[in-house]
């Protein structure tokens, strides 16, 4: 019997938008081995199916390109969505008993002394009003050391936990990495620990567990539920149409666990992989050391389903200082001078002057080796709102990574839990109005970063917070309409149908090297696909927040139906 050289699967008499450089809209295309092979009108599309041919009548739905996210913590988000054996996920409770009552659940089966810790907190306001303290926490687990993993690197702690840490009300508040020990009336610690403080703790409780520092959260968890962790993030990105992401800070554990994933052919994100190293715990000469010999293999070596694309580098969180500004400048210099592609973490929280210091350092860098064509991002994009910033940014070749979702949830807080987060500094309050406050910090101004000529690209910041499946392109929405729980951050800053998609897919697949292989949907690109519930271009922009994802493919797999 001859060979039939025939597509494994067409997709036909549907709306499909590809994203291509015309911002076309075809009716049909064909997948061969995971590519796409024919992308056109129904009937010439359709003519080239063979016997064993999956032929799928899209019956008019809207195809578009599998979304991706310029900004994940994927191993720590699959721990919030694994449960059982993992963290207490608390990330959608909005009220502090509602977290209480789950962490008690946990403590409840927990042997004593045993650690306790949660997923992010609810990134919106919480109901009471206030943040969980000591306290709180005392009254359900007097006998484990709890954590909450509150946002970024703040922590909110038990009095065990505490005790841990070896924070008392002499412990002085911490310069480098900065931060703040909050503390009530009586100058005693409430356990809610800013930036720096965070890392105090867990600086401690490395030591007392016997644990390396990493540049994130202090629990460590074997390969076996890393893996699964892994898995349980996956289904989730799947059922929200999302194919691709850039893991940030990843650590060598981590790293580990993504390869066999790969090796054992579960992995079916495609993962793009910013190491993390923690410099802000390293003096100088340890760091040099760490970049030479810390990570082996340099970006861009993997393949189509996991690849490493650079290093991250936080720089002020919250508006708490990750690094001075000296060690700021080593960083930049001597990545630079390696050869790493950097994503810069650079301002979240008003400190003003760190989108200066950042790029005058990388100004300065070019100069030794240029800067310009190696696809720098500059990550959150909160508080780029000078246009000469956006300018010389874009001078440097730096895409814009913009994080809509995280924007929409944190907005709220700030704004309706003014009075309590200036009470326990959670952001350093430099402006005092709450609604110029919020839009400093969180306002994205999409419109003028493209008109600039930027390439904008479009993430969340998960697990600080959530991808829903019943709200897949919560994001996008956030990003056409500039709509947040707060209400509209800029005025004016709307972009079009187009630049959202592109900011998903295309602009995302050029961060990431990948805009000749993913991003769109051509011929020769893989076939990655989310068929979604209603026209994605014509619906009312409302409606962008509540349509469905039917179906998402990964090289025209089918791992995700509705």
């Amino acid at each position: 019997m001859p060979i039939e050289f025939a597509p494994d699967l067409v997709l036909t008499n549907g709306r499909i938008v590809t994203v291509d450089g015309a911002f076309s809209v075809a009716e049909a295309i064909a997948v061969y081995d995971g590519k796409v092979v024919a992308v056109g009108g129904g009937e010439e599309v359709s003519a080239l199916a063979g016997r064993r041919t999956e032929v799928v009548d899209l019956r008019g739905r809207c195809v578009v390109p599998g979304q991706m996210d310029n900004h994940v913590h994927f191993v720590l988000a699959g721990l919030d969505a694994l449960g059982d054996g993992a963290k207490v996920n608390i990330a959608t409770l909005q009220s502090i008993d509602e977290i209480l009552r789950a962490v008690k659940a946990r403590v409840d089966v927990t042997p004593e002394g045993e650690w306790v810790g949660t997923s992010c907190m609810y990134r919106g306001a919480l109901r009471d009003g206030r943040f969980p303290n000591r306290h709180d926490l005392d009254t359900i687990a007097p006998n484990h050391p709890v954590y909450i993993f509150q946002s970024g690197k703040n922590v909110i702690c038990n009095s065990y936990a505490l005790r841990l840490a070896e924070i008392t009300r002499d412990t002085p508040d911490p310069t480098e990495p900065e931060g703040w020990i909050v503390r009530d009336d009586d100058g005693e610690p409430t356990g809610h620990l800013i930036a720096g403080a965070g890392d105090l703790a867990r600086k401690a409780w490395w030591r007392a567990t016997g644990q390396p520092i990493k540049k994130w959260d202090f629990l460590y968890f074997d390969q076996d539920v890393q893996l699964d962790a892994v898995l349980a993030q996956q289904r989730i990105y799947h059922s929200c149409g999302i194919v691709g992401v850039r893991d940030m800070g990843t650590s060598v554990d981590e790293l580990d666990t993504f390869v066999a994933a790969r090796r054992s052919g579960q992995l079916k994100i495609r993962t793009d992989i910013i190491l993390g190293l923690p410099a802000r715990y390293l003096p100088q000469e340890e760091i040099l050391t760490k970049i030479d010999h810390y990570f082996g293999p340099r970006q861009h070596v993997g393949d189509d389903m996991l690849r490493l694309n650079g290093i991250k580098l936080v720089v002020v969180n919250d508006g708490w200082w990750a690094l001075s500004a000296e060690k700021l400048r080593f960083l930049i210099t001597e990545y630079n001078r390696r050869d790493w592609n950097m994503a810069i973490h650079i301002n979240t929280g008003g400190a003003d002057d760190s989108t200066e210091i950042v790029i005058a350092a990388l100004e300065e860098a070019a100069k030794e080796r240029p800067v310009d064509g190696r696809r720098f991002s500059f990550e959150h994009g909160f508080g780029l709102q000078n246009p000469e910033h956006v300018s010389r940014a874009l001078n440097l070749g730096v895409t814009l990574a913009a994080n809509p979702l995280l924007a929409y949830y944190a907005s709220a807080r700030s704004m309706r839990m003014n009075e309590i987060m200036e009470q326990v500094r959670i952001a350093k309050m430099s402006e005092s109005d709450p609604w110029k406050r919020t839009v400093r910090d969180w306002g994205m101004p999409l419109k003028d970063w493209f008109d600039a000529g930027a390439t904008v690209t479009g993430g969340s910041d998960n697990p600080a917070v959530i991808h829903d499946p019943e709200h897949p392109f919560l994001s996008q929405y956030s990003a056409l309409t500039g709509d947040t729980l707060a209400g509209v951050l800029l005025p004016g800053q709307t972009i079009t149908r187009e630049q959202m998609l592109r900011m998903y897919t295309i602009n995302n697949a050029y961060a990431c090297w990948q805009e000749n292989v993913r991003g769109s949907i051509e011929v020769g690109k893989l076939a990655d696909l989310a068929v979604l519930d209603r026209d994605i271009l014509t619906c009312p922009d409302k409606e962008v927040a509540e349509l469905k994802v039917l179906q998402t493919y990964v090289g025209g797999e089918l791992v995700h139906e509705r």
